[in-house]
Parts: C-alpha cells; structure tokens; sequence
C-alpha cells in the first residue's frame, strides 16, 4: 500500500514502515506527487479538504499521536476515507512532563534557573520561594488516560488528593479509578493548588480558563495545560500572573505554533512555556510511529479486528 510519510518520523518506526509497506518520506521528491497516495501517516502535516482532494486514491489517514485537530475528519469521512489515532502511545510522555512542569512550577525551577544566569547576591533569595506539593489537592480536567496516569501518580509518589471532572466519564468510573469527582469546574477553580487541563479543543473548552475563571484561583494555585492552545486565555493568563492571582503556571500547547519568541506570556514571572514537547520522547516517538504503521497495516489486510480498534474515529 503506497503510503506517504509527511513529516519525520523516528528511524525505528520508519524502518518498520518500509518492511511493512511501500513509503514515500517527507524528504523525497516524490512527496509531492500526492496523487499517488493511498495511505498517509501525519503528525502535524494539515489534511486539509483541498490535501484530501488532491489524493484521489486516499483510503486510509493514520495520525502519529492523539489530537487530529489538523485532519478534516469530516470531509475525510464523505469522501469514504478512514482516520486513526494513536491514542495512548504518547500518554506516558505528556503525564511525565505535566509533573515535571507542576514541580518547575511549584519550587520555581526555571525561574531559578534565569535568576542564577542574571546573577543574584546570595542563595535562596525570598523571591525564588515555592512550594511544597506533597499532600496538596490537584484538579484534573479531563481523565483521560493521559489524566488517570497523571492522578495515580501524584497520588502515589505526592500524597496528592485528586478532584476530578469528566462529564463523559462521570462520577461512578471516577471514583473507581480511586479519584475525588466534581459537577462543578468551580469547586476545582476555587479549592485546588494544581490544576492541569487534558481536554481536546473544541467550541465547549475554547477560552475554559479566562479572567473569570482566573478570579476564583487561589494565589498559591499552579495551572498546567499540555493539551491544545486555546482552552487557557493567554491573555487572561499573563494578566492573572503579573497581578499575582495565581502562583505559576506551564503552557505545552500555545494558540500560535511554533510559539512566537516575543510572546507576552514570556515576559510573565514564574512562566514556562514549552514547545508542544510532551510526546516528544523517543520511547513515544517510536510507538506513536509504529502504531500509525499498524493502523494502515490492519487496514490493508482488512484484518477482521481492525473496525473493532478503538483507535479509529470514524
């Protein structure tokens, strides 16, 4: 099955792909020749309707991670055309960097880091102060399995009380999981110290966390969002740290991509902000990969399982 590979892929995945399939890479010539295509494997490559139109033989978009925000399902969908995801090879990577990110936060590492490189007249300066997170209660929005491995692991290693919303998953499948479970985003607005946001971008969450909501945090709270830019109000954000509403907080996912290096939010103490780097592992790399290989592999078998995978969307 000719598949066209548009943006990089790790070596051990792509190594798999030519044992398995006929590849076209990103950095071929023949790339552009999408015509021929009858399987494409993207990360951040957009499908766009006009892309869609242009490959008249495309059975089969496999996206390399979770968020298909750059694929057009619905049109892939009325012109017969199957999209897959991967969606828990990278889950591992992003829990990993949302706790990262929380402890930078929290004892403001990041922001010793530049202190350090400024220069500074005596060690532990008041103004470097954090705090401590163990036996702290973190709000989760969204409980995914990116949010399950998140709580599980902050409970465990952290003490951390875990309060948790997910109107799809509900209270009964929450509590079972071991974690706290809220109707109401304010209860996490207004009584967590972290809390970290794992929801897709859509009408719903678009602008959740604004000045509103920044209103009810508490001052020692931390904010991560390593999901998609646009659910946290940048704005609203460098506005709620500058006037100290907030304790700190982590972006991974920006509205603008690659984030512009003069962003205001940069400008805003006790920051940090990353390059949409929470599946950027090499062990997610390889099984984000891998998996998308699969995916159009199962595909063109019309192995019997494949519409039974939850990893197709449509």
């Amino acid at each position: 099955m000719k598949t066209y590979i548009f943006d990089p892929i790790s070596e051990d995945a792509l190594a798999y792909a030519k044992e398995q399939l006929e590849v076209v890479t990103w950095d071929d010539p023949e790339i552009k020749n999408f015509a021929e295509a009858e399987a494409v494997i993207v990360r951040t490559y957009k499908m766009t309707p006009e892309i869609i139109d242009h490959m008249p033989k495309l059975k089969i978009i496999a996206k390399h991670g979770v968020g298909v925000d750059n694929i057009d399902i619905s049109y892939a969908k009325s012109k017969g055309i199957v999209v897959t995801n991967t969606p828990t090879a990278n889950s591992n990577s992003v829990a990993e960097l949302i706790i990262g990110l929380i402890l930078d936060c929290a004892r403001k590492i990041t922001a010793s880091h530049l202190a350090c490189i400024k220069g500074l007249e005596k060690n532990q300066p008041m103004f470097l102060s954090g705090h401590e997170i163990s036996g702290k209660r973190i709000g989760l929005i969204g409980i995914g399995h990116i949010g399950v491995i998140v709580g599980k692991r902050l409970q465990a290693g952290f003490d951390m009380e875990v309060l948790a919303y997910d109107p799809f998953l509900g209270r009964e499948k929450t509590e079972a999981i071991g974690f706290n479970y809220t109707e109401n985003l304010e209860d996490i607005y207004k009584t967590c110290d972290v809390i970290s946001i794992s929801v897709p971008l859509n009408d719903q969450t678009r602008n959740m966390v604004n000045t509103r909501e920044f209103s009810m945090f508490k001052p020692n709270a931390v904010l991560i969002n390593a999901s998609r830019g646009g659910i946290v109000n940048e704005e609203a954000l460098a506005t709620a740290l500058d006037n100290k509403q907030i304790f700190g907080a982590a972006i991974d996912a920006f509205v603008e991509e690659p984030v512009p290096k003069d962003h205001a939010l940069f400008l805003s103490f006790n920051f940090v902000g990353t390059p949409h780097n929470g599946a950027n592992t090499s062990d997610a790399l390889i099984r984000m990969g891998t998996g998308a290989v699969d995916e159009i592999v199962r595909f063109k078998n019309k192995e019997s399982t494949w519409t039974n995978l939850g990893n197709k969307l449509q």
